[in-house]
């Protein structure tokens, strides 16, 4: 006698219910709907090896725990449109392929010593999205980016405004030839305290004594409350002091040896975002304009995900930029860009010394405006004066061509 083979559950994502066969994501949404006298419970007990949710389903409660939980530790957070956050309003750059607004995280709820370290927004700056966008995918993924590029092009700058626009705390530490691992994690130091105590007759009388504690670096707290760390003039540090970050660069503790007990293991706190700036990409300066700056351990580099170079802007945008920041006409401002273009490209060309950053044609500006739209006084006193006196006539008969 021959018996039928069972019927194979199709291969639809689907978990199938042992009271009627139905294929379902969730037993406990299908029982209340179609057996409202069955109980989870009740379920479980009665098929105890039976799933009740499909992977589909298992994956998204999965996500949402994880998202209640990461809101839970940040306080809140929205997800909103990038153009609305950043108010450039509908264009192409703040979409995804499918046409569908791209959403950013931004913090509520900050305690008050976090809520210090968030940045001003700057409503006069203006964004190179492909860059915000390269920045934003770094924080919200927790990848560690580096920008690197001549002085002045806003690399430092598009990191603080992209926490102040997403009100994430910000620290930027600077590094110097002289920076130090203490400085960095931390080092005890003597501080004075005041000790209540009685005199000889009884009376209260305050004692003032010294004691030795234990002060965190930047780092330090940046991993303990979950703030961004702009580690600035990263390529300026000794490779030896640089190695300290390689841990916390693979997104580990942070150790240090001769701090106390309770403060010796650093935990990343879920929040935390290592960023970091500089002239060059480790590999030494090539233009000689960056003096000090340091070749680099490549393990070092290795370990940032994302490294872009920033170049200088667009001239509509840096057009956009030095009219604002400099409270200029357009015109004025277009001349400068262009001014500023011919001597990077001479710089490029090995015909002249020194480049010329946005930040400097925004001081010339400033002081061309405050000098009745004197161009070139401008120039001179925020940019040509610093030059040798060759390339300074040469500056400057470039100057004369478009304001003399």
């Amino acid at each position: 006698m021959s018996t039928a083979a069972a019927p194979v559950a199709k291969d639809d994502g689907k978990i199938t219910c042992e009271l009627d066969g139905a294929r379902v994501h969730v037993i406990q949404a299908y029982l209340k709907e179609s057996h409202p006298e069955w109980t989870v419970e009740r379920y479980r007990a009665a098929y105890p090896d039976a799933p009740l949710l499909s992977p589909a389903a298992a994956k998204r409660l999965a996500e949402k725990k994880a998202q209640a939980e990461e809101a839970a530790v940040t306080g809140h957070i929205e997800r909103l449109p990038l153009a609305k956050v950043f108010e450039t309003g509908d264009v192409p750059a703040t979409k995804n392929k499918r046409n569908e607004p791209i959403l950013i995280a931004v913090y509520k709820g900050h305690q008050p010593e976090a809520l210090a370290l968030v940045p001003e927004i700057d409503r006069n700056y203006v964004f190179n999205l492909e860059l915000v966008k390269t920045a934003l995918m770094g924080l919200e993924m927790r990848m560690n980016v580096y920008f690197w590029g001549y002085h002045g092009s806003g690399k430092t700058t598009l990191f603080e405004q992209a926490c102040a626009r997403t009100k994430r705390p910000f620290m930027r530490v600077q590094h110097t030839a002289n920076t130090e691992e203490a400085h960095i994690i931390g080092q005890y130091v003597v501080q004075a305290v005041k000790r209540a105590s009685k005199d000889a007759a009884g009376n209260d009388i305050e004692v003032l004594s010294t004691e030795t504690v234990f002060q965190p670096g930047p780092l330090t707290i940046a991993m303990l409350n979950g703030y961004v760390y702009c580690a600035d003039e990263y390529d300026f540090a000794l490779p030896s002091v640089l190695a300290l970050y390689q841990p916390i660069l693979e997104g580990k503790p942070l150790y240090i040896k001769d701090a106390p007990p309770e403060m010796r293991m650093i935990k990343p706190h879920p929040d935390f975002r290592f960023v970091a700036t500089g002239n060059t990409n480790g590999g030494g300066d090539e233009t000689g304009l960056y003096q000090g700056t340091q070749i680099q351990n490549a393990a070092n580099y290795s370990r940032m995900h994302i490294v872009e170079e920033v170049p200088y802007m667009e001239a509509s945008i840096e057009t956009a930029i030095v009219q604002s920041q400099a409270s200029l006409k357009k015109a004025d401002a277009e001349k400068l860009v262009k001014f500023a273009n011919d001597i990077r490209e001479a710089f490029k060309g090995g015909r002249i010394g020194m480049t010329i950053s946005t930040r400097e044609l925004i001081t010339a500006g400033r002081l061309a405006a405050v000098r009745g739209s004197d161009y070139e006084a401008g120039l001179r006193q925020g940019y040509m004066n610093r030059m040798s006196r060759i390339d300074r006539e040469a500056a400057s008969q470039l100057a004369q061509r478009y304001f003399g």
